[in-house]
């Protein structure tokens, strides 16, 4: 009747699933005896003290290095936008060049002149270059933005994660440690009982297997205990293993999987920038086939040095319209056209791909929640009728012996196995309102990240306009 549920297999379940309860209020507080019974609350210091998730998460976003990268990228487009925007002021450039000049009319045949000379250009108009890139650029600190938007959900969504496995540890710590109290009850039983003769040594050996077994059991829950705090220390950037603290937010607990379907993510809004810069990359190339119309001036002073004691001056100056405009340059400028609209193409792709994944994975997530939502109950029911059953086999060995040690200790078992298969299935939908959470938009809402990740300057130097 009862399954003989090995460590092995519960452990294999265990990492299947990740995800558990006695009933939602229940687990809080199991959690929170756990974590005093356990010894990694003591070892932390202040700088590494407990965390709620949303703790975890904010400290996760304030020190991981994608998300500072991402960072860095927006100050290095907005850096490209004020090098784009240059193109519509004066570009003056400045030198000193040298010649050797030969006179045969003069008794002074040969002269070095040695000349500064200062040239601009002003554009006029160039059918719309100038202002493509510009697009260009601001389309591209745009989409760096929705990237480091996209980092930041990513890094929430791990951490959040994270910190649910290592709720569910610390609970699972707690069934172990209770699962092993109950067999040292039962083989204290089975012990007076062999002292009085009511029962075989064998079975105090069954019993006393069973205790070892239930003590590496615990062993290796704290271990994954233990393996999940790590986790946790890495992503936030701890120094120690971190303990957890609170319980699940509500936000989980409710209603994250029953909206938000369509939402526009950073992903959607990342390949749009892209496609919004393929547009203006188009229009550049267009642009190339028309002139291009610019003021040039100059101005010059020329030294002349000979065999005189003194210099010479002279100075010279221009000023004048410039019309440019490409004949013919092999081929280029159409090709270039003709792989900028390749481009356009690819990109409204990866905008309707990124919206398929967006709705692909919120579904996805959704119908699992659903799933395991449904289970809840009929978990909850089994571990009610499993600890019913469990008394009743206690009463029938030691008062009637119409059931054996192994029938108790196998209904014990089977008790603790119902816990934590309840205990994973509550976990599991919490991980999953957590994806929920991820593909609706609503990671940095929920936790609040805005407030927690660096800000950045629109330039790395903070000048503008050289």
């Amino acid at each position: 009747m009862f399954e003989k549920d090995l460590p092995g297999r519960r452990y294999a379940r265990l990492q299947k699933i990740m995800s558990l309860p006695f009933t939602r209020r229940h687990l809080a507080g199991a959690v929170c005896l756990a974590m005093g019974a356990g010894g990694m609350a003591a070892a932390q210091t202040a700088d590494n003290g407990p965390l709620d998730m949303a703790g975890a998460v904010r400290a996760a976003i304030a020190t991981h290095p994608s998300v500072r990268g991402a960072g860095e990228q927006v100050g290095q487009a907005n850096a490209e936008v004020d090098a784009a925007r240059a193109g519509y002021k004066p570009q003056i450039t400045g030198g000193i060049e040298n010649q050797i000049n030969s006179y045969r009319n003069t008794s002074y045949d040969s002269r070095n002149v040695y000349t500064a000379r200062l040239t601009g250009s002003q554009l006029v108009y160039d059918f719309g270059k100038v202002a493509g890139g510009v697009r260009k650029a601001e389309s591209g600190v745009r989409a760096r933005e929705a990237q480091v938007e996209q980092a930041t959900d990513e890094v929430a969504l791990n951490t959040a994660q994270a910190w649910v496995d290592a709720h569910l540890q610390q609970l699972l710590v707690q069934i172990s440690r209770e699962q092993l109290s109950a067999v040292m009850s039962i083989t204290a039983l089975v012990t007076e009982r062999v002292a009085k003769g009511a029962t075989s040594r064998s079975d105090m050996e069954q019993a006393h297997s069973r205790v070892e077994a239930m003590r590496s059991q615990l062993l290796g829950a704290e271990a994954e205990a233990l393996r999940a705090s790590l986790t946790l220390m890495h992503l936030t950037g701890r120094t120690a293993p971190v303990a957890i603290t609170g319980d699940i937010p509500a936000e989980l607990q409710s209603a994250a999987c029953r909206d938000g379907a369509e939402a526009d993510t950073p992903a959607v809004r990342a390949a749009s920038a892209r496609r919004d810069e393929a547009r203006a990359d188009l229009d550049v190339a267009r642009a190339q086939r028309y002139p291009t119309v610019t003021l040039d001036g100059s101005v010059g002073q020329a030294l002349t040095n000979g065999s005189r004691l003194y210099g010479e001056y002279r100075t010279t100056g221009q000023i004048g319209l410039n019309l440019s405009m490409p004949f013919y340059q092999g081929g280029r400028v159409q090709a270039q056209e003709r792989g900028a609209i390749h481009q356009l193409r690819a990109y409204e792709d990866a905008v309707r791909q990124a919206r398929l994944e967006t709705a692909q994975g919120f579904a996805d997530a959704r119908a699992q929640f659903d799933g395991w939502a449904q289970r809840e109950p009929v978990l909850q029911t089994r571990v009610a009728s499993i600890d019913a059953t469990r008394d009743l086999y206690r009463q029938q060995y030691l008062q009637l012996g119409t059931r054996s040690l192994l029938d108790l200790l196998n209904a014990e078992q089977e008790y603790h196995s119902a816990r934590i298969d309840q205990a994973q299935g509550i976990h599991m939908q919490y991980r999953l309102a957590v994806q929920c959470l991820y593909f609706s938009d609503r990671m940095r809402s929920t936790f609040r990240l805005d407030e927690a990740r660096p800000v950045y300057g629109p330039t790395m130097s903070g000048g503008r306009g050289r």
